[in-house]
């Protein structure tokens, strides 16, 4: 058996969360640093390796250059759990859900823990906090294992309620007084879910569920209120694919290829890196208002990136892209808007599998 190839699909298959592993680069040197510098402080949310419980919050000031490493740690004195997925900043305060922990930090913008959430059905079994949204005084969050979706109250920090959805939900977005919900099935290898729920958030209801292709994960909106939508397939003859809903009618087009995405100022920002296919590995850019391509090839350096993981774009049009090869410390690798590295990247994250980089002021 390839282990490798084993490890990777594991990742992908159970989480959503698959590393896209690239081939060595030939020569051995990095991306070529261009004239523009780092100029944004952000954190860095490193996952950590599966059970080994050593998430971390990282945070990377831009005027010193210095990278702290222990940004929860040093505020808290303990560490942040096992398996964190996904950090907002929103208002005064820093969310972040730990989803093997069983729990949502919330922290003030030091890092200081203000309330530990860790969910529990009516049996006493863990609900495991995974996506998060924010919207008008409330947090919406992903229960991973409730197959639910929890509205979160940021001046009281209680759960005010708690709706039912599809089977594992992933990543939510909120378009139009409407939450969409990516429902992956993801743990139930090979039967995948194939829709997004459509809640209304005036009624708190499911309204509907919209059919796109197997194993969804990755949601977006744009100023439309259409929602773009990356499913992950089934890592083998279905490929991790990009579709579109209108946001009017509810009709579904496929676009093309796509594993991760980000959407800043109406263009979409898509990563795609098939596990297996290392020479179609592309960042690609479209508009988002019509969905149509903008740029095919956008970063061209994409292959001096090991294992590739997320995509983030700043208000500056910089992108960042993480790199979490599964034995090592990660990295971030941060590009401007013509696609070429800029100077000071990569940035080493100093945690294991770094999938999330929050940049301040965006």
């Amino acid at each position: 058996m390839n282990l490798k190839k084993y490890v990777t699909l594991f990742w992908a298959v159970t989480l959503c969360a698959g590393f896209f592993s690239c081939d060595d680069d030939v020569d051995g040197e990095g991306p070529q640093p261009a004239d523009t510098t780092i100029t944004s402080d952000f954190f860095i949310l490193n996952r950590g390796n599966d059970g080994a419980n050593n998430a971390s919050i990282a945070y990377y000031d831009a005027v010193s250059g210095i990278l702290n490493d222990k940004f929860y740690e040093d505020a808290n004195g303990s560490g942040l759990g096992d398996s964190a997925e996904d950090m907002l900043v929103y208002g005064s305060k820093m969310y972040v859900s730990v989803t093997s922990s069983n729990r949502l930090a919330v922290m003030d913008m030091s890092g200081k823990l203000v309330k530990a959430i860790e969910p529990e059905n009516e049996g006493g079994e863990p609900m495991r906090p995974r996506y998060l949204v924010a919207d008008k005084g409330k947090i919406y969050m992903t229960y991973y294992y409730g197959h639910s979706v929890a509205v979160l109250d940021t001046a009281s920090l209680e759960v005010e309620k708690v709706l039912p959805v599809g089977r594992y939900p992933e990543q939510i977005v909120i378009s139009n007084n409407k939450l969409y919900v990516a429902n992956s099935g993801g743990l139930d290898y090979p039967n995948y879910g194939k829709t997004v729920s459509v809640i209304n958030l005036s009624s708190l209801e499911v309204e509907k569920e919209i059919e796109v292709v197997i194993n969804p994960c990755r949601l977006e909106a744009n100023n439309n209120g259409d929602i773009y939508v990356i499913s992950m397939g089934n890592y083998d003859d279905i490929s991790n694919t990009l579709q579109c809903i209108d946001g009017k009618t509810g009709t579904v087009k496929t676009l093309g290829n796509g594993s991760r995405m980000d959407l800043r100022d109406d263009f979409l920002y898509v990563l795609y890196a098939q596990w297996g296919q290392e020479e179609s590995i592309n960042v690609s850019k479209y508009d988002a208002s019509t969905g149509e391509l903008v740029n095919e090839n956008l970063v061209p350096d994409i292959n001096k990136v090991s294992t590739l993981s997320s995509i983030n774009v700043d208000a500056s049009g910089n992108i960042y892209i993480t790199d979490a090869p599964y034995t090592e410390t990660g990295s971030v690798y941060i590009f401007n808007k013509d696609g070429k590295n800029v100077a000071g990247s990569p940035v080493d994250s100093k945690g294991y599998g770094p999938n999330t980089v929050w940049v301040m002021g965006n």
